[in-house]
């Protein structure tokens, strides 16, 4: 049952929500709820690629990425929930135009502290056969970064913050702000009011329109992916990385005797992205270029998510200056997941304590866009 009043009100039940809830909860934050308007992890949590690691996040996430690396392998210990991390590995291809910014990138990571490995095509091949290399000009290669359980995690926070009094108001949907004397001081929602001194936009592809109750104009686009789910294709029996040729937004991996293919990277406010399957011919011919064992592949079935981006794809993070007691937890562009247990942690700290301990992410407030 929803509450008439709560300390702080989370919008959005997505694995950067449920985490910051939990955490919350375990900081003393007072009364907090959070309301979905369909389940939990209904949006584009549920409907990741999961995976976890450095090779593809901004300079400035790399902090948030590492401490939510190690947060996950103690998460079976912690928390009693198996966050599924198989190190798979990822590499990341590249043609001749993007092979300068490729080896910027790697040494960055070596910079940084990360295990970084620039690949030519004999190495490629050898880590993921089969694939047509012609266009590639070099791979980056990660043997850490791997798959996770993305329900599993979100399952275990909602099972200790419910535990510590959090209410999970599902099916409910925010509809706008109450302000009184420039400060929040309800959410309105399809189930009524509730009184608030603290909202936090976790809306993740609703983000911009949350935002906008709070007189923001947030600079996120939501791009639509495709991910189709194959049957067994006998070059791939065998274990090989999380590819992904950026160029393309194309990948491919592993998944239970079968494999994901994603592709796709174009605008879309659908609520509830569907699958166009008349895009399918268009990744079906994509595959076959870059993987041609992929032709005998079949599609047993697929989905569609957002990826709310920002410019600078880095997220928006924090309170804003003109709007007492309204905080961002938006613009993850498909990196929530991975971030979800130093984002949590470090937002919970910043709104209870005024301040980060954990990771500062004071860089990522929404006035870097002002």
């Amino acid at each position: 049952m929803l509450k008439k009043t709560a300390d702080v009100v989370i919008i959005g039940g997505g694995i950067q929500g449920i985490s910051l809830a939990y955490h919350l909860a375990c900081m003393g934050a007072g009364a907090v709820c959070l309301v979905e308007m369909d389940t939990l992890g209904s949006g584009s949590s549920g409907r990741s690629a999961a995976i976890v690691g450095s090779a593809f996040q901004p300079e400035h996430c790399l902090p948030l990425t590492e401490a939510s690396f190690s947060a996950l392998l103690r998460f079976e210990e912690e928390m009693g929930f198996d966050p599924g991390y198989e190190p798979i590995g990822y590499l990341l291809l590249a043609g001749l135009d993007g092979a300068p910014e490729l080896e910027d990138r790697h040494r960055l990571l070596l910079k940084r502290g990360y295990e970084s490995h620039l690949l030519d095509r004999t190495a490629i091949s050898e880590l993921t056969p089969g694939l047509n290399l012609d266009d590639i000009t070099l791979g980056l290669y990660n043997d850490r970064a791997g798959s996770i359980d993305p329900h599993s995690i979100m399952m275990g926070y909602a099972h200790h913050a419910r535990d510590r009094g959090v209410v999970f108001a599902e099916g409910v949907r925010a509809t706008g702000l109450q302000v009184e004397r420039g400060r929040v001081s309800a959410v309105c929602t399809t189930a009524g009011e509730v009184s608030t001194g603290c909202v936090v936009n976790a809306a993740g592809f609703r983000a911009r329109q949350v935002a906008a109750w709070a007189g923001l104009n947030l600079p996120i686009t939501n791009l639509k992916r495709h991910i189709f789910f194959t049957g067994p294709v006998p070059a791939y029996r065998s274990a090989f990385p999380f590819t992904y040729d950026a160029d393309a937004a194309w990948y491919m991996r592993r998944e239970g005797p079968g494999l994901l293919i994603g592709m796709g990277a174009s605008e879309s406010d659908e609520e509830n992205p569907q699958v166009d399957w008349s895009y399918l011919d268009q990744v079906v011919e994509y595959s076959m270029h870059r993987a041609p064992p992929l032709a005998q592949a079949r599609v047993i079935n697929g989905w569609a998510g957002l990826r709310p981006v920002t410019p600078d794809d880095e997220p928006i993070l924090g309170p804003v200056d003109h709007l007492c007691g309204f905080v961002n937890d938006c613009g993850w562009g498909g990196h929530g997941i991975m971030n979800a247990p130093a984002a949590g942690r470090a937002l919970a700290e910043w709104i209870v304590e005024g301040a980060c301990g954990t990771v500062d992410i004071g860089r990522f407030t929404a006035n870097r866009f002002a």
